[in-house]
């Protein structure tokens, strides 16, 4: 009987998790996580787990890795309610120009196609029927689908760790993966605050860490970072109707609880601006600031445009989370120039919609060698084409 291969994953957000767990399907596999916090902490416990059907967050190339992770979300919370957090609220995306009425357009094509409702709408009434407060001037149409809403990221990674944990893996949380071992060129473990341990291959899935986490193989990393700052509102009075998922090109909002989250749209960053993004340690940065004053005034500069009932809300909460972002804005999948050291990283904004296909595909290729689609398109080698990061290091 051959040794099992011993796959080490550093971090334990929805990315790391749901690798961990598509690892552990195969029996030739020994897995463990670590996580210097707890499961699903991290940039996974800022997401706001909006896997909707058809926005702008991920293009239409993705399709499939969208699809996919709806519907592995979806599944999972028919297989065990709760397991995946999901609130059934319906998205309706707001086009205020014609590439984002292209864009929602062909996503209801592709939504229809793959068994889901949805409609685009020009007629204010039916937009009115779902917010009834929206304000419309500027408004080109919305495209609705009662099929989706939002899931718990947290809820999720907790679900794949245990799935992972039956299955064999071990999830080590609190603890820090301190240093990366080699031997000739190869990877050939960890050091963390609890110990070494030898692997066979370990994979980055350290979200916004992952610079830092890169640099102790002697690799750096095209990462860099942009703020999600977010508002809890609490409507006065209450809202008095279900609050769909509601996407703006520059903003979204869906529903907490009783109250509405809302953040701003990461690709709507300044990227000139160092409030807005940059390279940084997010040991380094405050978990709060969501009442920055760039911040606050662009999100009354939104509602007062299109949703001017939110002005009259209380604040019930702010937090700050750090997307790691690439140039292309699209994550990295598979090798690094350090063999035996792969990549799970990059994801931004899109984690939590990407991490089903991403584990899928990577737990085959760590397995068995065979590369994906998805992995060959989302390689680090395109790096040395695309250009420099938009910051120094």
């Amino acid at each position: 009987m051959s040794a099992k291969k011993r796959v080490g994953i550093i971090g334990a957000g929805i990315v790391g998790t749901a690798l961990a767990y598509y690892l552990s399907e195969y029996p030739d596999m020994e897995v463990t996580v670590f996580d210097k916090g707890s499961i699903g902490s991290g940039t996974t416990a800022k997401s706001a787990g909006t896997v909707c059907l058809f926005d702008d967050s991920v293009s239409h190339e993705f399709w499939p890795v969208r699809l996919h992770g709806f519907q592995t979300y979806t599944a999972m919370e028919r297989e065990e309610p709760g397991s995946a957090g999901f609130q059934k609220t319906g998205t309706l995306v707001v086009a205020t120009d014609q590439g984002v009425e292209d864009f929602v357009k062909k996503g209801i094509q592709n939504a229809i196609a793959a068994g889901y409702t949805g409609e685009y709408w020009t007629d204010g009434d039916k937009i009115h029927k779902i917010i009834p407060d929206l304000t419309l001037e500027g408004v080109l149409g919305a495209g609705y689908t009662a099929d989706d809403g939002y899931f718990d990221a947290t809820m999720i990674s907790n679900t794949y760790a245990n799935k992972a944990r039956a299955k064999g893996a071990k999830v080590m949380i609190f603890t820090e993966v301190t240093g990366v071992t080699t031997k000739g060129g190869r990877v050939t473990g960890v050091e963390t605050n609890k110990g070494p341990f030898k692997f066979d291959v370990v994979v980055d899935a350290s979200g916004p860490w992952a610079r830092q986490t890169g640099r102790l193989t002697g690799i750096e990393l095209p990462i860099w970072h942009t703020k999600a700052e977010v508002f809890i509102l609490e409507p006065q009075p209450k809202l008095g109707y279900l609050f769909p998922v509601l996407k703006y090109p520059r903003f979204y909002a869906r529903l907490e609880h009783e109250d509405i989250f809302i953040c701003k749209a990461h690709l709507t960053m300044n990227l000139s601006d160092p409030q807005h993004a940059g390279i940084w340690n997010p040991d380094d940065l405050p978990l709060r600031g969501g009442a920055e004053e760039y911040f606050l005034n662009f999100l009354f500069d939104q509602l007062e445009q299109y949703y001017p009932r939110l002005l009259s809300s209380g604040k019930k909460n702010d937090w700050v989370g750090y997307r790691a972002e690439t140039p292309d804005f699209l994550p990295i999948l598979g090798d690094s120039p350090v063999e035996g050291y792969l990549l799970n990283v990059g994801f931004g904004g899109n984690g939590v919609i990407e991490a089903p296909s991403a584990g899928v595909d990577m737990a085959k290729y760590i397995a068995t060698g065979e590369k994906s689609a998805l992995i060959e398109r989302l390689a680090f080698k395109r790096f040395e084409t695309l250009g420099h990061n938009p910051f120094e290091a």
